[in-house]
């Protein structure tokens, strides 16, 4: 009795046992590679925030489509490396996006501020409008919610504010706003600000929300060369 064939179909098939299980490890690998690039940010807080409601500290990852949310006197910001990083100011609520070139999301309530340097594309959403910067130059986009409306304002580059088919354009230190703002709501106007301050620090002031006066440590450069890095807002008050 011949049993070569037998032999040669028994090693056959044990090597094509290997082959397929070589294929899925690399596809398993691949896989795993890929989701360990999926973007991520950390998170810094003062007060009570919360993470798709559950309340959240400092050192937690945000993923992408999180809905950060911050109470009264509180405030958060989400670090993203080298997109850049979003900040919320007080009773702000915000479902973050950001991917490879982009961040933003869609601010509910409150204000919030996307720095983000050149090459990363800004788009927050309201209900008025979105509220973006193409991503040409480093950008301070500020957006603000908290009477009703929108109010957009950015620093170190151009932005635009769509609403419906109208497309408006918010020139760098300058700001638009859109909807109907709630009689009985104060906000900070631009142009009670002085000469003194520039365009990243008015984008910093606007997060901040004082009144009269600074009601935070705002650390900025005075220049209007001020990279979005470099603007820093704490002590947020509504």
């Amino acid at each position: 009795m011949n049993l070569r064939p037998t032999r040669f179909r028994r090693m056959l098939s044990i090597g094509l046992m290997f082959a397929v299980g070589g294929f899925y490890t690399m596809v398993t690998g691949s896989a795993l590679a890929q989701s360990s690039k999926k973007s991520a940010g950390e998170l810094s807080v003062t007060g009570a925030v919360t993470i798709n409601g559950t309340s959240a500290i400092s050192g937690a990852t945000v993923f992408s489509e999180s809905r950060i949310r911050t109470a009264s006197n509180s405030s958060a910001i989400i670090n993203l490396g080298r997109l850049g990083r979003l900040q919320l100011g007080p009773d702000s609520e915000m479902t973050v996006r950001f991917a490879d070139g982009s961040l933003g999301g869609n601010l509910t309530a409150g204000r919030a501020v996307a720095n983000a340097p050149a090459g990363v594309a800004v788009s927050i959403a309201t209900s008025e409008g979105v509220a973006a910067s193409n991503g040409s130059k480093s950008a301070a986009l500020a957006v603000d919610v908290t009477c009703g409306n929108t109010r957009v304002l950015t620093a170190r580059s151009e932005a635009t504010l769509t609403t419906g088919t109208k497309v408006e354009t918010v020139a760098p230190g300058k700001e638009v706003a859109v909807g109907q703002a709630k009689g009985t709501c104060t906000r900070i106007a631009t142009s009670s600000l002085g000469t003194g301050l520039s365009t990243g620090a008015l984008a910093a002031l606007i997060i901040a929300g004082i009144g009269g006066g600074v009601g935070g440590a705002i650390a900025v450069s005075q220049s209007d060369n001020v990279a979005p890095s470099s603007i820093v807002v704490s002590g947020f008050r509504p």
